[in-house]
């Protein structure tokens, strides 16, 4: 009786020890280690005043929205700093993002930021006027076409965030993100579902009589989007 209680706790601890390697095996420890890059990185965010961090003009002056230093490209650029990814090589995010600026302005602005700052990787974040103007999404799309290709011809990888425009309801908001997942398809962009979690709700929007913007409690939501699709083209 004794021998057979033996075996069958040396048994027991043999199949404990073996889910335990399958575990590791795949990661089920929690949650998989962030490789820091080895190549130096230069981070571009270019968008409108969702990015900017301001979004009311009035007689021709902007009126900040988000405290300095509270936008996502700002808490982009200091948990890089915090999370150690500049250990091995240098990171730097440069914030080109101008409140009120068609995609199709910024298209004509984007050849010489590429070849004045070089960025490595391109956050590509307009949209927004041009939907709230009456652009189809046909339009937009073929703008956001070309402004990946100017990323890409550069030798930078180019991530396209979905700045969804919700005042026109959400069937508008789902047919603006489709088109912008399959835009990014299309072109080999990573999409970015930047505003995924902060739509439709009221606690994110910003009081500015525009019902549009993002408020400073939704930049670390906005920011931790970017860095999920952001760290994995890292190198």
């Amino acid at each position: 009786m004794r021998t057979f209680s033996n075996i069958y706790t040396l048994c027991k601890s043999l199949v404990v020890v073996t889910l335990t390697m399958l575990l590791v095996a795949c990661g089920g420890g929690g949650e998989p280690e962030v490789v820091k890059p080895k190549k130096p990185a230069v981070i571009m965010v270019f968008g409108d005043s969702t990015s900017q961090g301001y979004g009311v003009e009035l007689f021709g002056e902007y009126y900040e929205n988000i405290p300095p230093g509270k936008m996502y490209a700002d808490l982009l650029r200091n948990k890089l700093k915090s999370e150690g990814m500049d250990e091995f090589a240098s990171i730097t995010v440069i914030n080109e993002s101008l409140g009120s600026e068609f995609a199709f302005e910024g298209l004509k602005r984007l050849p010489f930021l590429m070849a004045y700052h070089k960025p490595t990787h391109v956050i590509l974040a307009h949209g927004t006027n041009d939907a709230r103007a009456g652009f189809g999404t046909a339009s937009i799309s073929n703008t956001f076409v070309s402004m990946v290709g100017i990323v890409q011809g550069n030798g930078a990888k180019a991530l396209l965030a979905d700045v969804t425009l919700t005042i026109f309801g959400r069937e508008y908001a789902n047919e603006y993100s489709t088109m912008m997942v399959n835009t990014a398809k299309a072109t080999g962009a990573t999409y970015v579902p930047i505003l995924l979690g902060t739509l439709f709700n009221p606690i994110y929007t910003l009081n500015d009589g525009l019902g549009y913007h993002q408020n400073e409690l939704a930049q670390p939501i906005m920011m931790q989007n970017v860095w999920d699709k952001l760290i994995p083209l890292l190198e």
